[in-house]
């Protein structure tokens, strides 16, 4: 379970009243160097999409370093660096504990440069917009953060960061239907302010990625800015899921979930705001999509989501073993094939100073459909669905992660 062993063999040997136990391990490589190859679009919609059409310009490709378990305590550093449609840099040292009572800690910090950038939308489609002379967005970012298991199922995690955007003096020259962008609430081309966020969550379901039965709810909160000397801008942030998965009998499952995040604050710059439709990693555990609406993207001040899904296995989900295979880690494989029939709910509330586009925002939307899951080797899961929404448009779409976290 530590990570630091591709092979752990236990042998025991009594010997009169006494029992000599003998572990043999075969440790991993702790210099770990892999090649990365993506393209950066806002979902896995338009990521198919660009493939599909060949469209390569948001084509981004590095390479990271980790080192692991350098000085014994199974601590990791990550170094990762990338070019192409963006750049970036980022430096993670992750430092884990084996106590319950004890912390573990991450340290960070990274950059990010880019000359094309998503300020806004227009009738709920993502606006890019791109300057080839100069870089539209500079990102900086430092982070620290503290985790602590309370058991095996509740987690704490709290982080401290300071974040500082620097985009261009063009950005004011965009419009969005006739008007302003409004992406920042300054007019010099800075945002900075540090922010404090926190999240707790208990999770008992049975597979992470694929889960079949248990519940899983989980609590977030973040407030950032302060005074002007440090802050552009002050809001805040809080939120809650659920989300619970039930057998029914041997070959059905029913799952059902809700998320809800409060955005508070006057002036919340675009970029910080609460997205259905482009992918954020600011909590994780979130779904960012809402089937029937993949095509679409909306910035929220208030977003309350409810999804309901049946499953039926045509193979249920197993482990098959191939003991010819010489290397050990890769001798299990695991397989998986469910139908599925869904609907998916959302009320989205936009009241941010820039929130223009209310096509949207404060009525009910609704996804239903069916779809194919795929449980494949290392946990991956694919998911094709047909799925429409409540404009009676539809459309196959793929993904790869879970909807109901």
């Amino acid at each position: 379970n530590l990570g630091l062993f591709t092979a752990v063999d236990i042998q025991h040997y009594p010997l009169g009243e006494e029992i000599t136990i003998v572990i043999s391990v075969q440790e991993r490589w702790f210099f770990l160097g892999s090649p990365y190859l993506q393209v950066e679009e806002r979902n896995n919609y338009d990521l198919v999409n660009a493939i599909l059409d060949l469209d390569f310009h948001r084509l981004v490709y590095g390479a990271s370093i980790q080192w692991k378990n350098v000085t014994g305590r199974n601590e990791t550093i990550t170094l990762f660096g990338q070019l192409g449609f963006s750049q970036r840099l980022m430096l993670d040292i992750v430092r884990p504990t084996l106590s319950r009572k004890s912390l573990d800690h991450r340290f960070g910090l990274s950059f990010r440069n880019q000359h094309e950038y998503i300020i806004g939308t227009e009738e709920g489609r993502a606006q890019w917009r791109r300057i080839e002379s100069e870089s539209l967005i500079r990102q900086w970012r430092v982070y620290a953060g503290a985790r602590r298991r309370f058991g095996l199922y509740k987690t704490l995690y709290a982080e401290v960061k300071m974040e500082h955007f620097r985009f261009s003096d063009s950005l004011y020259l965009f419009s969005l239907e006739g008007g302003p962008a409004n992406t920042l609430t300054t007019n010099n081309g800075l945002e900075y302010f540090p922010s404090f966020q926190v999240q707790f969550y208990e999770d008992q379901r049975d597979y992470r990625a694929f889960p079949l039965s248990g519940w899983k709810y989980q609590l977030l909160g973040r407030i950032s800015g302060g005074p002007a000397s440090v802050a552009t801008t002050t809001f805040g942030k809080i939120g809650l899921t659920w989300a619970h998965h039930l057998p029914v009998g041997e070959k059905f499952n029913f799952s059902y979930g809700t998320q809800h995040l409060l955005t508070v604050g006057k002036r919340v710059p675009f970029f910080s705001k609460s997205f259905l439709g482009i992918s954020q990693s600011e909590f994780t555990g979130l779904s960012t999509n809402l089937r029937g609406y993949e095509p679409f993207a909306v910035g929220t001040t208030y977003m309350g989501v409810i999804k309901s899904e049946w499953k039926y296995a045509l193979i249920p989900r197993q482990i098959l073993h191939f003991e010819e295979i010489p290397y050990p880690r890769f001798r299990d494989l695991q397989i998986g094939l469910y139908l599925s029939a869904f609907c998916d709910l959302a009320y989205l509330r936009d009241d941010s100073f820039n929130g223009a586009d209310q096509s949207l925002t404060n009525q009910l939307l609704s996804g239903y459909g069916f779809g194919l899951n795929v449980i494949g080797f290392y946990d991956m899961l694919l998911r094709v669905e047909y799925a429409r929404n409540h404009f009676n448009q539809g459309g196959i779409y793929f993904h790869t992660d879970l909807q109901i976290k």
